[in-house]
Order: structure tokens, then C-alpha cells, then sequence
């Protein structure tokens, strides 16, 4: 088997994730995307950096099992950025189609499907506020 095959059952077979990541406190558009378990803290950490909002790892939805976890991932992302097309911020299958904005509705699809940041055991932000006095 040559390389690039042997590259992409590889990350195919990982243990892979649907992330909510929230931009803005409170949130305003949200981010529903697909990584490997061992790199969504990597993907937060590059998000936040591209965002000059506070970025919050709302939830996630696990996929273990099966010969293609990232596959079962990016097809269930798919259907959830269907589902919630009339949220979508930017114009389907351009960059950026996988922020939405935060409604109840989305909201409440993540806090009912997902597990915490806590869960996996990784922070639910990256960023670090800085505290300053506005009328100084």
C-alpha cells in the first residue's frame, strides 16, 4: 500500500469528534466541526488565534466505533449543518460555512447531544482575558 492510502486509513480510523465551538460571550455564531479526538485541542488553539473573540469548546459528540470514525463524523456534521442551514453565516460550500448563528435552538441541540469539555478532560477555552480599566 502506497503512503497517501496508508496516510488516509489512518486518519479515517481515529477516534474523531463533532466539536461546538462558541464565539463571543455571549455566544454569537458557533462552529460545528470535525477533527480527531488528539487534535481538537490543536483546532481550538488555531480557532482562537484566527478569532479575535473569546472561543468556548461548547460540547462535543464522540465517534469511537466502526472502521471509519471520522467518515461517521464529517457525515453527521453534514446532516447537523442541513439542519440548521437557515442559521448558517456564509454562503454553503465556502469557507467559513461552518459558523452559524447562535440561536436557542442550536444551543439547545449541543447542551442536549453533546458531552463537556470536562468529560474529555480538555479545558473549554484556550484563551487567557486580559483585565484592564476603560475609563483610566
Amino acid at each position: 500500500m502506497d503512503r497517501s492510502k496508508e496516510k488516509h486509513l489512518r486518519s479515517t480510523s481515529a477516534p474523531s469528534v463533532i466539536y461546538f465551538l462558541a464565539a463571543g460571550t455571549p455566544a454569537t455564531a458557533v462552529k460545528i466541526g470535525v477533527t480527531t479526538r488528539s487534535t481538537l485541542l490543536d483546532r481550538m488553539k488555531k480557532t482562537q488565534v484566527h478569532n479575535h473573540e473569546p472561543i468556548e469548546l461548547l460540547g462535543v459528540i464522540r465517534f469511537n466505533d466502526g472502521d471509519c470514525p471520522m467518515r461517521d463524523a464529517e457525515d453527521q456534521a453534514q446532516l447537523l449543518r442541513l439542519r440548521f442551514a437557515h442559521l448558517c453565516r456564509f454562503k454553503p460550500h465556502t469557507r467559513g460555512a461552518e459558523w452559524f448563528t447562535a440561536s436557542p435552538e442550536l444551543l439547545k441541540e449541543i447542551l442536549g447531544t453533546t458531552i463537556s469539555p470536562e468529560d474529555l478532560g480538555i479545558p473549554g477555552s484556550v484563551y487567557i482575558p486580559v483585565d484592564f480599566d476603560v475609563s483610566a
